[in-house]
C-alpha cells in the first residue's frame, strides 16, 4: 500500500482543496463506539465525509451487509489501482444538506479519466476541459436562456451550493481508464437509497428529479419516486450520441425553475452558471460594510472563490473564440 493510502480519514479531509466546501468543524462526528472494530474502521469515510444530515438519514444503509461487502471490494481495489474521484471526495454531493436539496440531476458513473472526477455527476474540476456532455448541458441552457453565456470550465459547485442542485451518480467510484468498473458492486442499491430518503424528507412539497437517459430512468424505477409528489423531467442523455434525439429543446430547466419557484417561493438560478454572472448585489454589499466586521460562512467563502475563478477563466482569447463557435451551433439548432 502506497503511503498515501496509509493516511488517515482525517489527513485526506483535512488536504481536500478542490472548491468543495470544508465540514464545519464543530459539527465533525466521532467514531461512535461500535463492537467489531473492522466495522468501524470500513466507515471511518462515511462518518468523516458524508455531509450534514445525510449520514443520519443513511444509517441503515450504511450498516447493511451490502454495504459493508462494497466497502471490502473497494478496499481491495485501491489496494492494486487507482480509483476516482479520491477518497476525500466520494462525496461531494453531500456538502448541499438534505434538507434544502430542490432539484436531483442523476448521473451513471464518474468520469474515469485524471483529474476529472471530483464527486458531483457531470461536473469537472477548474482548469479540467468541459465533456461532451457537460457542453450539451451547457448549449441546452442558452437555448431556454439566451442571455446564457457557455462558460470555458466545467466546475458546477456553486450551482448546486446556491440552488440546493444534488447532482449524484448512480455508482460514485470507477477504476482509472476503465468505464463502469465499479458497476453493480453495491453502489447502486446505496444511492437508489439516497433517492427514497431524498423522496421522503420532501415528501410535502416535493422535488424535481431530472432523469436523463436509461440507466436514470432505471434508478428513478429502482427507487420507487412518487410522481404524484415530484416532477419528473424526463429525456435522452445528453451525450453527444443522443442529445439530437431528445435533450435539446425540452425547456426542462424553466419548468424546473418554475416548479420550484411555485412550491418554495424561490426558483432555480441556472444563471449563476452563465460566464458573465456576476453577483453584484453582494459585491454592493460589501463595499458598503467594508469597515464592518464580516460574518462569512467556508460555503459563502467557496462560493466566491469559484466565482473568482470563473473570472480568470474568462480572460481566455482561444476560450472566447471557441465559445463564439458554440454559440453558432446552438443558432443553428434554433434554426432547425
Amino acid at each position: 500500500m502506497s503511503k498515501k493510502n496509509q493516511a488517515s480519514i482525517s489527513q485526506f479531509f483535512k488536504k481536500n482543496s478542490e472548491n468543495i466546501p470544508p465540514m464545519d468543524q464543530s459539527k465533525k462526528r466521532k467514531l461512535p463506539t461500535m463492537e467489531n472494530s473492522k466495522s468501524d474502521d470500513l466507515l471511518a469515510l462515511e462518518y468523516n465525509c458524508l455531509g450534514p444530515g445525510w449520514y443520519y438519514a443513511l444509517q441503515k444503509e450504511l450498516k447493511s451487509p451490502s454495504f459493508k461487502k462494497l466497502k471490502e471490494f473497494l478496499r481491495e481495489e485501491e489496494q492494486k489501482y487507482t480509483i476516482y474521484p479520491p477518497k476525500e471526495q466520494i462525496y461531494s454531493w453531500s456538502r448541499s444538506p438534505i434538507d434544502d436539496i430542490r432539484c436531483c440531476i442523476i448521473g451513471q458513473d464518474p468520469y474515469h479519466g485524471e483529474g476529472q472526477a471530483h464527486g458531483l455527476a457531470f461536473s469537472v474540476k477548474h482548469g479540467v476541459r468541459v465533456p461532451p456532455s457537460l457542453l450539451n448541458i451547457y448549449k441546452e441552457l442558452k437555448i431556454e436562456y439566451p442571455d446564457f453565456q457557455i462558460p470555458k470550465h466545467g466546475n458546477l459547485e456553486r450551482l448546486c451550493l446556491e440552488n440546493g442542485i444534488l447532482l449524484l451518480n448512480s455508482t460514485l467510484t470507477v477504476r482509472k481508464d476503465t468505464a463502469g468498473s465499479h458497476g453493480n458492486k453495491g453502489w447502486e442499491q446505496f444511492t437508489t437509497r439516497v433517492l427514497q430518503v431524498l423522496a421522503e424528507r420532501h415528501a410535502e412539497k416535493g422535488i424535481v428529479f431530472f432523469c436523463w437517459g436509461n440507466w436514470a430512468k432505471k434508478m428513478l424505477d429502482g427507487a420507487k419516486i412518487d410522481k404524484k409528489k415530484h416532477l419528473i423531467l424526463s429525456s435522452t442523455h445528453p451525450s453527444p450520441l443522443s442529445a439530437s434525439r431528445g435533450f435539446f429543446n425540452t425547456g426542462h430547466f424553466k419548468k424546473a425553475d418554475a416548479w420550484v419557484k411555485e412550491r418554495y417561493g424561490k426558483g432555480i438560478d441556472w444563471m449563476v452558471q452563465s460566464a458573465d454572472r456576476v453577483d453584484k448585489p453582494k459585491l454592493e454589499e460589501e463595499a458598503e460594510n467594508i469597515d464592518k466586521p464580516s460574518k462569512k460562512t467556508k460555503v459563502d467563502e467557496k462560493v466566491e472563490e469559484t466565482v473568482r475563478e470563473d473570472k480568470e477563466d474568462e480572460k481566455s482569447d482561444a476560450a472566447i473564440e471557441k465559445d463564439a463557435i458554440e454559440e453558432k451551433d446552438v443558432q443553428s439548432m434554433k434554426s432547425n
